[in-house]
Protein backbone atom coordinates (compact mmCIF):
# COMPACT_ATOMS: atom_id res chain seq x y z
CA UNK A 1 0.00 0.00 0.00
CA UNK A 2 2.81 2.32 0.76
CA UNK A 3 4.51 1.34 -2.53
CA UNK A 4 1.86 2.74 -4.34
CA UNK A 5 1.32 5.79 -2.90
CA UNK A 6 5.11 6.80 -3.59
CA UNK A 7 5.16 5.69 -7.25
CA UNK A 8 1.80 7.47 -7.73
CA UNK A 9 3.58 10.58 -5.87
CA UNK A 10 6.50 10.71 -8.51
CA UNK A 11 4.23 9.98 -11.46
CA UNK A 12 1.72 13.15 -9.87
CA UNK A 13 5.44 15.04 -9.71
CA UNK A 14 6.84 14.10 -12.72
CA UNK A 15 3.11 14.66 -14.23
CA UNK A 16 3.80 18.21 -12.87
CA UNK A 17 6.96 19.03 -13.94
CA UNK A 18 6.36 18.14 -17.33
CA UNK A 19 3.40 20.28 -17.85
CA UNK A 20 5.23 23.68 -17.37
CA UNK A 21 8.36 22.57 -19.57
CA UNK A 22 5.82 21.59 -22.19
CA UNK A 23 3.65 25.15 -21.67
CA UNK A 24 7.13 26.96 -22.09
CA UNK A 25 7.76 25.18 -25.18
CA UNK A 26 4.37 26.10 -26.76
CA UNK A 27 4.93 29.30 -25.60
CA UNK A 28 8.30 29.49 -27.83
CA UNK A 29 7.64 30.34 -31.28
CA UNK A 30 9.41 27.62 -33.91
CA UNK A 31 12.63 29.38 -33.96
CA UNK A 32 13.03 28.99 -29.87
CA UNK A 33 11.76 32.98 -28.96
CA UNK A 34 9.19 34.08 -27.35
CA UNK A 35 6.36 35.19 -29.96
CA UNK A 36 6.28 39.03 -29.22
CA UNK A 37 9.88 39.07 -29.62
CA UNK A 38 9.42 37.23 -33.17
CA UNK A 39 6.69 39.89 -34.15
CA UNK A 40 9.09 42.48 -33.10
CA UNK A 41 11.87 41.34 -35.10
CA UNK A 42 9.29 40.45 -37.72
CA UNK A 43 8.68 44.37 -37.96
CA UNK A 44 11.94 45.43 -37.94
CA UNK A 45 12.50 43.00 -41.02
CA UNK A 46 9.66 44.51 -42.75
CA UNK A 47 10.35 48.13 -44.61
CA UNK A 48 7.82 50.89 -44.21
CA UNK A 49 5.68 49.83 -46.74
CA UNK A 50 5.14 46.56 -44.78
CA UNK A 51 7.15 44.57 -47.40
CA UNK A 52 10.06 42.34 -46.10
CA UNK A 53 13.31 44.59 -46.13
CA UNK A 54 15.48 42.11 -48.14
CA UNK A 55 12.76 42.39 -51.25
CA UNK A 56 13.93 45.93 -53.22
CA UNK A 57 11.50 48.94 -53.34
CA UNK A 58 10.05 49.59 -56.42
CA UNK A 59 10.47 52.82 -57.42
CA UNK A 60 7.98 54.82 -59.74
CA UNK A 61 8.65 56.20 -62.84
CA UNK A 62 10.60 59.59 -62.89
CA UNK A 63 8.66 62.31 -65.12
CA UNK A 64 10.84 63.29 -67.93
CA UNK A 65 12.63 66.77 -67.73
CA UNK A 66 13.42 69.09 -70.58
CA UNK A 67 17.19 68.20 -70.87
CA UNK A 68 18.86 71.97 -70.47
CA UNK A 69 20.03 73.27 -73.79
CA UNK A 70 23.86 73.45 -74.40
CA UNK A 71 25.56 77.04 -73.06
CA UNK A 72 26.65 77.91 -76.48
CA UNK A 73 23.13 77.76 -77.28
CA UNK A 74 21.93 79.77 -74.23
CA UNK A 75 24.23 82.47 -75.44
CA UNK A 76 23.05 82.90 -79.10
CA UNK A 77 19.59 82.98 -77.81
CA UNK A 78 20.48 86.07 -75.26
CA UNK A 79 22.47 87.62 -77.79
CA UNK A 80 19.61 87.95 -80.32
CA UNK A 81 17.25 88.76 -77.34
CA UNK A 82 19.66 91.68 -76.54
CA UNK A 83 20.18 92.37 -80.50
CA UNK A 84 16.40 92.42 -81.16
CA UNK A 85 15.87 94.69 -78.06
CA UNK A 86 18.59 97.24 -79.35
CA UNK A 87 17.18 97.46 -82.37
CA UNK A 88 13.20 98.07 -80.48
CA UNK A 89 15.22 100.76 -78.39
CA UNK A 90 16.95 102.41 -81.74
CA UNK A 91 13.61 102.54 -83.24
CA UNK A 92 11.80 104.26 -80.35
CA UNK A 93 14.10 106.95 -79.84
CA UNK A 94 13.97 107.67 -83.63
CA UNK A 95 9.95 107.61 -83.37
CA UNK A 96 10.00 110.19 -80.43
CA UNK A 97 13.03 112.16 -81.69
CA UNK A 98 10.49 112.66 -84.93
CA UNK A 99 7.35 113.34 -83.25
CA UNK A 100 9.50 116.20 -80.25
CA UNK A 101 10.61 117.81 -83.57
CA UNK A 102 7.32 117.39 -85.54
CA UNK A 103 5.31 118.85 -82.13
CA UNK A 104 8.60 121.80 -81.75
CA UNK A 105 7.96 122.89 -85.38
CA UNK A 106 3.90 122.86 -85.35
CA UNK A 107 4.38 125.45 -82.00
CA UNK A 108 7.30 127.88 -84.01
CA UNK A 109 4.98 128.01 -87.02
CA UNK A 110 2.08 129.43 -84.69
CA UNK A 111 3.77 131.68 -83.50
CA UNK A 112 5.79 132.53 -86.98
CA UNK A 113 2.15 132.87 -88.14
CA UNK A 114 1.19 135.62 -85.57
CA UNK A 115 4.57 137.51 -86.75
CA UNK A 116 3.72 137.11 -90.23
CA UNK A 117 1.63 140.84 -90.53
CA UNK A 118 4.76 142.61 -89.04
CA UNK A 119 7.18 140.83 -91.66
CA UNK A 120 4.59 141.92 -94.48
CA UNK A 121 4.73 145.51 -92.95
CA UNK A 122 8.52 145.82 -93.56
CA UNK A 123 8.06 146.36 -97.41
CA UNK A 124 5.28 148.53 -96.70
CA UNK A 125 7.92 150.81 -94.62
CA UNK A 126 10.51 150.32 -96.90
CA UNK A 127 8.47 151.87 -99.17
CA UNK A 128 7.40 155.11 -97.48
CA UNK A 129 10.99 155.33 -95.79
CA UNK A 130 12.45 155.62 -99.46
CA UNK A 131 9.89 158.57 -99.97
CA UNK A 132 11.90 160.78 -97.61
CA UNK A 133 14.17 163.59 -98.96
CA UNK A 134 16.86 163.42 -96.13
CA UNK A 135 19.18 160.93 -97.28
CA UNK A 136 20.55 159.63 -93.56
CA UNK A 137 16.98 159.08 -92.06
CA UNK A 138 16.04 156.61 -95.00
CA UNK A 139 19.20 155.03 -94.97
CA UNK A 140 19.53 154.13 -91.13
CA UNK A 141 15.55 152.96 -91.70
CA UNK A 142 16.47 151.02 -94.21
CA UNK A 143 19.25 149.41 -92.61
CA UNK A 144 16.72 148.61 -89.73
CA UNK A 145 14.25 147.20 -91.50
CA UNK A 146 16.72 145.22 -93.76
CA UNK A 147 18.11 143.61 -90.35
CA UNK A 148 14.48 142.76 -89.30
CA UNK A 149 13.53 140.76 -92.66
CA UNK A 150 17.00 139.17 -92.55
CA UNK A 151 16.04 137.74 -88.91
CA UNK A 152 12.74 136.80 -90.41
CA UNK A 153 14.43 134.41 -93.05
CA UNK A 154 17.05 133.67 -90.84
CA UNK A 155 14.66 131.95 -88.60
CA UNK A 156 13.01 129.79 -91.54
CA UNK A 157 10.48 132.23 -92.97
CA UNK A 158 10.52 132.05 -96.71
CA UNK A 159 8.16 133.62 -99.31
CA UNK A 160 7.09 131.64 -102.08
CA UNK A 161 8.43 132.42 -105.77
CA UNK A 162 4.64 133.07 -107.76
CA UNK A 163 4.89 135.15 -110.72
CA UNK A 164 5.04 132.59 -113.40
CA UNK A 165 4.96 129.84 -111.71
CA UNK A 166 3.01 126.40 -112.53
CA UNK A 167 -0.13 126.44 -110.28
CA UNK A 168 0.27 123.81 -107.34
CA UNK A 169 -3.05 123.26 -105.69
CA UNK A 170 -0.87 121.85 -102.58
CA UNK A 171 0.48 125.12 -102.03
CA UNK A 172 -1.91 128.00 -104.11
CA UNK A 173 -5.65 129.04 -104.21
CA UNK A 174 -6.82 129.80 -107.68
CA UNK A 175 -9.40 133.01 -106.99
CA UNK A 176 -9.77 133.72 -110.60
CA UNK A 177 -8.74 132.86 -114.35
CA UNK A 178 -7.91 135.28 -116.77
CA UNK A 179 -6.74 135.91 -120.43
CA UNK A 180 -3.11 135.96 -120.69
CA UNK A 181 -0.53 134.74 -123.09
CA UNK A 182 0.92 132.34 -120.81
CA UNK A 183 0.48 128.61 -121.04
CA UNK A 184 -2.80 127.58 -118.96
CA UNK A 185 -2.68 126.75 -115.30
CA UNK A 186 0.42 129.81 -115.10
CA UNK A 187 0.22 131.95 -111.89
CA UNK A 188 -0.05 135.92 -113.82
CA UNK A 189 -1.22 137.85 -111.16
CA UNK A 190 -0.95 137.32 -107.13
CA UNK A 191 -3.41 138.19 -105.05
CA UNK A 192 -2.20 137.33 -101.68
CA UNK A 193 1.25 136.32 -100.87
CA UNK A 194 2.37 132.85 -99.91
CA UNK A 195 4.93 131.99 -97.25
CA UNK A 196 7.10 128.71 -96.39
CA UNK A 197 8.15 127.87 -92.87
CA UNK A 198 11.06 125.41 -92.98
CA UNK A 199 9.63 124.26 -95.91
CA UNK A 200 6.31 123.87 -95.00
CA UNK A 201 3.28 125.80 -95.97
CA UNK A 202 2.88 128.47 -93.69
CA UNK A 203 0.05 130.39 -95.70
CA UNK A 204 -1.27 129.49 -98.85
CA UNK A 205 -1.30 132.11 -101.82
CA UNK A 206 -4.38 133.18 -103.59
CA UNK A 207 -3.50 133.98 -107.26
CA UNK A 208 -4.80 134.31 -110.49
CA UNK A 209 -4.23 131.90 -113.57
CA UNK A 210 -4.39 131.84 -117.38
CA UNK A 211 -7.00 130.11 -118.96
CA UNK A 212 -4.75 129.64 -121.97
CA UNK A 213 -6.44 132.39 -124.41
CA UNK A 214 -4.94 135.66 -125.60
CA UNK A 215 -6.56 139.09 -124.69
CA UNK A 216 -9.23 139.68 -127.06
CA UNK A 217 -9.93 136.02 -128.45
CA UNK A 218 -13.07 135.19 -129.58
CA UNK A 219 -14.54 131.84 -127.56
CA UNK A 220 -15.19 129.13 -129.91
CA UNK A 221 -18.89 128.17 -130.76
CA UNK A 222 -21.00 126.55 -127.81
CA UNK A 223 -18.11 128.23 -125.05
CA UNK A 224 -19.55 130.21 -122.82
CA UNK A 225 -16.92 133.19 -122.30
CA UNK A 226 -14.91 133.74 -119.24
CA UNK A 227 -16.31 136.65 -118.01
CA UNK A 228 -20.21 134.71 -118.28
CA UNK A 229 -18.92 131.89 -116.45
CA UNK A 230 -21.02 132.86 -113.45
CA UNK A 231 -24.15 134.44 -114.93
Amino acid sequence: MKVVFMDEHKKTSADGAAKPAQAEKQAQGPDGKPPQAAAHAERQAQGPDGKPSWEPARQEPATKKAEPSEPAEQIAELADRLLRLTAEYDNYKKRTAKEKEALSLHSEARVMLRLLPIYEEIGIAEQEVAKIQDKPVPEGALLVLAKLRKGFLREGLQPMKLQGEKLDPFRHETAMREDSDAPEGTIVRVIKQGYLYKGEVLQHAIVSVSSGKKPGEKPEDGEIPENNAGA
